[in-house]
């Protein structure tokens, strides 16, 4: 569904290995209703994707939106028709555990450095109503469907109606999906889709990623779910699939959370031949360390053009890589990150040129 909102630094870091993810959604909501986003103040804009208020000065979204983001580069959060800087990024402390491509517990806090007043914040999950809404700006219309460019990426914001499916169905749906980006449904999930499976087809699709599934009214929200990834944004008759907030409520509500690091200061370096058989090291010069905070080296082919969207190839984690004939005539690549229980963030990256393998 949704590719991940993420795209120009994320696939670097999950091609690499890094543990990051740009969820495949990441959409706009397929056939819904435009809405006047003054009507719904506590609906937030996040470095592409979509987020909620849950506090004054904090806001929720999908940790693929901004996993590997320092705060000056995720840049300023729009809510109520205001910006706010950020101030600190918290992936939940299961970050690492992958999905796929993406996370497996996806949702994220983000720090505001001004609280926004006088906007009413959405409560943190409840009652299973049957049905609910998903809203956000992602695309409008599935890929594939003959629709024009413009059309296409209209960042009109717009919802519709969804009922909800149980985890048995969901993962039925899903049992035979060859998706690209490799996510699997878990039960920690929740499932939503298209009421009556008739055209027109509602669904989550990409640029949705990080928004609301939700219920109750304008003046008083009820989050139940944070747009995570789907199939083919509906057009395949799949569900949108959320991370389930009530599952997330202390973590989202910490007032102390574990902020992913910040420093991004290091230079990496390779050493070694790049030839078939021949072992590669990777070290890093420059870096001052810091309580809790540990770099991470993964290693990725570039230009093999292998890896969904475009990403390099994630070949193996640690200092040291063996190369292989496969690799033969591209570049490989040392990706290093600084991370902790809060998230992580890109240090540097270094390329190698392989030589091509004789015969």
């Amino acid at each position: 569904m949704m590719p991940r909102l993420r795209r120009q630094v994320l696939p670097l870091l999950l091609a690499a290995g890094a543990s990051c993810a740009a969820a495949p959604f990441a959409g706009a909501v397929v056939n819904g209703t435009p809405v006047d986003r003054a009507t719904v103040p506590w609906f937030a804009g996040v470095g592409g994707c979509g987020g909620t208020l849950v506090a004054p000065d904090r806001v929720l979204t999908a940790a693929h939106c901004v996993a590997g983001r320092t705060p000056e580069g995720l840049g300023a959060v729009s809510v109520a028709g205001v910006t706010r800087a950020p101030t600190g990024i918290a992936l939940h402390p299961n970050w690492r555990a992958r999905n796929g491509d993406n996370f497996l517990d996806d949702v994220a806090i983000v720090g505001l450095a001004q609280p926004v007043t006088g906007v009413p914040v959405v409560t943190l999950g409840g009652a299973e109503p049957g049905e609910a809404r998903i809203l956000g700006s992602g695309r409008p219309f599935a890929p594939g469907t003959g629709h024009s460019e413009a059309t296409m990426y209209d960042s009109t914001l717009r919802t519709a109606d969804l009922r909800s499916i149980g985890d048995r169905e969901c993962a039925r749906l899903f049992s035979t999906y060859k998706n690209p980006t490799g996510e699997r449904f878990d039960p920690r999930m929740r499932c939503s889709i298209d009421a009556d499976g008739l055209e027109p087809l509602y669904s989550g699709c990409f640029g949705d990623s990080g928004g609301p599934l939700w219920t109750g009214t304008n003046e008083a929200p009820v989050q139940l779910g944070v747009v995570s990834w789907g199939g083919n944004c509906g057009a395949d008759h799949r569900p949108s699939v959320f991370a389930d907030v009530a599952r997330y409520r202390a973590f989202i509500t910490d007032p102390t959370p574990t902020w992913a690091p910040t420093a991004t200061t290091g230079t990496a370096r390779i050493r070694g031949t790049a030839r078939p058989g021949h072992r590669l090291t990777c070290s890093v010069t420059g870096h001052a360390a810091q309580p809790g905070v540990e770099l991470r080296f993964s290693w990725s082919v570039v230009g093999a053009g292998t890896s969904h969207y475009g990403a390099p190839k994630h070949v193996g984690d640690g200092r040291t890589y063996t190369v292989t004939r496969a690799d033969a005539g591209h570049h490989v690549a040392c990706f290093v990150t600084a991370g902790n229980d809060g998230g992580l963030v890109a240090l540097d990256v270094v390329n190698r040129a392989v030589r091509k393998a004789a015969g």
